[in-house]
């Protein structure tokens, strides 16, 4: 009977990890869109020189990104390749911003979604149906 309910417990583990970084992808998305010009300080000089976008169009594009990403991973689409994705964005992120705490925030947030970009799908996932 514990072996049954350890081996279940296991099995939850991928889903648990991958619901919860896909809804905090999501609220960051979300919080992008209700207040973008909490974010614009963030958006390292670079991506506008490059792009010639402005930092609130920027963090415009990176909210509708966060969403659709977040939001797929949340129901198990594409799961592999968008927490990849995200966890190479998350990982340019922390490259810009250093040591400090949201740095190694985002550090930790990108090596879990690394963890769902390698597990592939799970049990829960709508591709698995």
């Amino acid at each position: 009977m514990k072996l049954e309910l350890e081996q279940k417990l296991k099995s939850l583990a991928p889903t648990v990890l991958r619901l919860g970084l896909a809804a905090v992808m999501v609220w960051f998305g979300a919080s992008q869109f209700n207040n973008p010009n909490a974010w614009t300080s963030l958006v390292p000089s670079w991506a506008t020189d490059l792009s010639g976008m402005s930092a609130l169009t920027i963090v415009h594009l990176n909210a509708v990104f966060e969403l659709i990403a977040g939001a797929l991973v949340a129901v198990g689409f594409g799961t592999r390749w968008l927490a990849l994705l995200l966890s190479a964005h998350l990982f340019v992120i922390t490259l810009d911003l250093g040591a400090s705490a949201v740095g190694v925030r985002d550090f930790g947030l990108s090596l879990g979604l690394f963890a769902v970009a390698l597990y592939g799908t799970d049990d829960y996932c709508i591709e698995k149906k």
